[in-house]
């Protein structure tokens, strides 16, 4: 049996297209034949150019940025467009567009709506859900949901009539986080299950795998932030000078944290797995910066701003994640003054952690091989 899997796998992501190959991945391990459908909207192109469109400030300040690093960021590109072509299966025919998938659509036996934030209304252009991440082109044949996202505890107004009938042609529904699950339930009436990250299916083994043999020799601690790092810099530079390891930057923000070591802007999705491997400790706010530390066994901290943005989730995906685990402790919000935990000292038992880590990754590819069959 055939399935194809709609995610976002084209951008230049590390989570993005680390949870598509570990979707399909687990999907392969499971039985089945598994193609990710090569949907990539044109947006998506766009934001994973090397120079970003038009003459705001913003816009400018990162075009210069990127001009004074060109050979990195250049590399940066080459090793996320041959990751998808060295480890990823894709359909034949690449579509742009759901006009695209309904006038020529992908044939499989089962369809399979991926992870990641693919059903957040906010982050398409216009705003709105792009519905090709709800299969409409499947037609009849039966159409499963692993651990989408929503990106948000609630669903503004004017998508929730639009969202209850997108939902209407699955038969198997499930989510990433608690809110996604209470925002089906409330939409639909059906029960929904919490699954795992697709990046969590795999274990360290798997990811081992894939990772660069080149090693890194003097331990450090890495930080990885998607956002400007200066609210945790202080916190940072506190558990550097206490556990006396250099900083090395794996820059997803552009902003600098004072004192580093080193600053890497050329990863590619195996570079990144290879700084969180090689690492002493990690500090990011990154969800799969915390995903891959735990899946490494890495003591790490999980920053999240002390400011939350209206209608966006205050850390709930991580916060589902390491409430399951038993690693709440992990998690610290930005607090000007505030001196490193206690925490810090005792480190993670990883033998208590991987028991609960392997009891939700069965559970959930129960979910998904039923889903499936």
């Amino acid at each position: 049996m055939k399935a194809g899997l709609i995610t976002f796998h084209y951008a230049h992501h590390y989570g993005a297209q680390l949870q598509a190959f570990a979707l399909q991945k687990a999907v392969e391990k499971l039985g089945f034949s598994c193609e990710i459908i090569d949907y990539v909207r044109p947006d998506t192109i766009e934001g994973s150019s090397l120079f970003k469109k038009g003459a705001s400030p913003g816009a400018i300040l990162s075009n210069i940025h990127t001009l004074l690093r060109l050979p990195s960021f250049r590399r940066r590109q080459r090793r996320f467009n041959s990751f998808v072509k060295a480890h990823m299966k894709l359909s034949k025919k690449r579509y742009t567009s759901l006009e695209d998938l309904l006038a020529n659509p992908p044939d499989y036996d089962r369809y399979l709506c991926g992870s990641d934030q693919v059903w957040n209304p906010t982050i398409f252009r216009p705003n709105g859900f792009d519905p090709a991440f709800f299969m409409p082109f499947a037609g009849e044949k039966k159409r499963a949901a692993y651990a989408p996202s929503f990106g948000m505890d609630s669903i503004p107004e004017p998508y929730i009539e639009s969202l209850r009938e997108y939902l209407s042609g699955f038969s198997a529904l499930s989510a990433r986080e608690s809110s996604g699950s209470e925002i089906i339930r409330k939409l639909t009436g059906r029960v929904t299950e919490v699954v795992l990250d697709p990046t969590m299916l795999l274990d360290e083994s798997d990811w081992l795998r894939i990772c660069p043999r080149e090693r890194r020799k003097m331990p450090y601690l890495l930080c990885y932030f998607i956002s400007d790092p200066t609210p945790f810099s202080g916190m940072v530079g506190m558990i550097s000078g206490r556990l006396k390891l250099p900083v090395v930057i794996l820059c997803g923000s552009r902003k600098p944290i004072p004192g580093s070591r080193a600053r890497v802007y050329d990863a590619g999705p195996r570079e990144f797995l290879g700084l969180i491997r090689d690492s002493a400790f990690v500090c990011t706010n990154s969800f799969h910066g915390a995903v891959f530390s735990i899946l490494f066994k890495k003591d790490f901290y999980s920053f999240q701003s002390a400011v939350k943005t209206p209608g966006q989730p205050a850390g709930s995906r991580l916060q589902s994640l390491l409430g399951r685990l038993g690693l709440e402790d992990r998690l610290l919000a930005a607090a000007p003054g505030r001196s490193v935990p206690e925490s810090l000292e005792s480190g993670i038992d990883y033998r208590m952690v991987m028991e609960k880590l392997e009891r939700e990754r069965q559970r959930s590819l129960d979910y998904l091989r039923k889903a499936l069959e």
